[in-house]
Formats: structure tokens, C-alpha cells, sequence
């Protein structure tokens, strides 16, 4: 395999579009504690005090797509935790997840954004890609992908009215 300079694959990985994802429900083989993996300072992260976990999982096969990610999040009405499932698409995972660098952002009005670089094999290369997911613990959901952009900022009159 062909070693890519560091700042290089970070460029990529910047530029990546957003990844095809599949939310489901964690009762699948995927979701298995087997597959939790280390470090786990790495591929488990918490947000919320804790209450909100994202764990990185490999079912080891298929080589190419074997990577998945675990979110639990409260249920808002109940003392037990919700469980997502995020996969490339209903069958597969992706063929890569860079825990080490994932982002998380918080907004009060839709919740924890995670983005976390991943990788998908192409049929030639590992393609860079992002997976960005929202939990928002008021609704107890989990929602895939892009979340709404902001509202336009308001343009201020010249003469300051």
C-alpha cells in the first residue's frame, strides 16, 4: 500500500464529502460488544458527561466495509439508553474510521454534531469521507448527515437602522 504524507491525507480528508450513511437499530450482529476494538480511549468517545457515547466497532469482515459506529444517547422519557447503528448503507460499514480525529460541536436547538473522518474502499484506493451525525437528547433521535444550515445572518442598513 502506497503511504500518503500525513498533511496530505488530512487535506483529503477535509475536503471529503459527506459519507452515505444508514441509521438502524443496534439489534444486529454489528452492534455486538465483540467488536468494540482499542484503544478504547480512542474509539469510544463520550459527550454529555457521558451520557451520549460514540464507539467504533469492526466486525472484521468484510475487509472492505467491516467498520461501523455504536451511538448510545438517553431516552427522554425513559431511565435506559437508546442505541443507534451507523452504517455506509444497510449491509455495509465503511472501510475506515479515523476515531483519533473526530469533531463534536453543540447547539442547544438541534444538539451534538460528531463528525468523524472515514474512509470507504472504491474498488481501487480507500476514498476519504465524513460521517456527520446529530443526537439530540430533548427528542431522543439520532439523525444522519448534514445538519440544517444556519439562517442567512440579517443584513444591517447602511445607516445603522
Amino acid at each position: 500500500m502506497k503511504r500518503v504524507p500525513l498533511f496530505a491525507a488530512l487535506i483529503a480528508l477535509a475536503a471529503a464529502p459527506v459519507a452515505a450513511q444508514a441509521l438502524r437499530d443496534c439489534d444486529t450482529f454489528e452492534a455486538n460488544a465483540r467488536n468494540i476494538y482499542g484503544p478504547y480511549d480512542e474509539t469510544i468517545r463520550e459527550y454529555a458527561n457521558g451520557a451520549i457515547r460514540v464507539i467504533a466497532l469492526d466486525t472484521s469482515e468484510p475487509a472492505c466495509c467491516s467498520y461501523h459506529l455504536m451511538v448510545t444517547h438517553p431516552h427522554p422519557e425513559e431511565p435506559y439508553l437508546l442505541c443507534s447503528l451507523v452504517s455506509r448503507d444497510e449491509q455495509l460499514g465503511y472501510g475506515a474510521l479515523y476515531m483519533h480525529q473526530i469533531g463534536a460541536e453543540y447547539d442547544p436547538a438541534t444538539g451534538l454534531t460528531v463528525t468523524v473522518p472515514a474512509g470507504h474502499w472504491d474498488g481501487t484506493s480507500m476514498a476519504p469521507e465524513q460521517i456527520v451525525l446529530t443526537v439530540n437528547q430533548a427528542t431522543g433521535t439520532v439523525t444522519a448527515g448534514s445538519p440544517a444550515p444556519a439562517p442567512a445572518p440579517v443584513p444591517v442598513p447602511e445607516d445603522g437602522k
